[in-house]
């Protein structure tokens, strides 16, 4: 009996590479959205946006939540070895802290929306659960506000490095990120053209 001796693939499965494309997507909107509210448009615009801005937190939440379980249930490409051992570790602290940041901000954000009293109707008379009572010390509530708003400009930094170092690495010859990602043939392709 013949077995094919193939080597992994150097590729994300298509639904990770669909999810992180479409996330990206959805974190600019919701940072657009988000700074747009605050800081940009009267308070009746401002109002419309927050409402829009809670609804694409959760979306963004429960696809966040469905890349990390495929993700853990997924065989994923090894880590780059023509990067440095440091440079490994630094990027996956990055990768580590931009997941963690896309969680905590649509938490963050629902805390704040329970404690306003917002509406939580999603579409079709659908409500995200308030999943607690707000007490009478609003500590909780500041705390949430300087996680969120804080946590939006650390993301909105780490988004754009995520960005530059993607673009660099895909500039290299190897172009390891963009075969990973989707573009450009696979390494398995290109052995076997060879």
């Amino acid at each position: 009996m013949h077995t094919m001796n193939r080597r992994p693939s150097t590729r994300y499965p298509l639904p990770l590479r669909v999810l992180h494309w479409g996330l990206a997507l959805l974190l600019v909107l919701q940072l657009t959205l988000g700074f747009a509210a605050e800081y940009w448009t009267t308070r009746k615009t401002s109002d419309v946006l927050l409402a829009l801005h809670f609804r694409l937190g959760i979306l963004i939440l429960g696809l966040m939540l469905l890349r990390l379980t495929l993700r853990l249930a997924s065989s994923v490409p090894p880590a780059a070895e023509h990067l440095s051992r440091w440079r490994r570790c630094l990027q996956g602290s990055a990768h580590s802290l931009l997941y963690l940041l896309v969680l905590a901000l649509p938490l963050s954000g629902h805390v704040i929306w329970v404690w306003m009293g917002a509406d939580r109707t999603l579409f079709a008379g659908i409500q995200v659960p308030a999943l607690f009572v707000p007490p009478d010390d609003e500590t909780g509530r500041a705390l949430a506000w300087y996680v969120h708003v804080y946590g939006a400009w650390l993301l909105s930094g780490l988004v754009v490095l995520h960005v530059v170092a993607a673009w660099h690495e895909s500039l290299q010859e190897h172009a390891f990120v963009a075969r990973r990602m989707g573009f450009g043939r696979s390494g398995l392709d290109q052995s076997e053209t060879k």
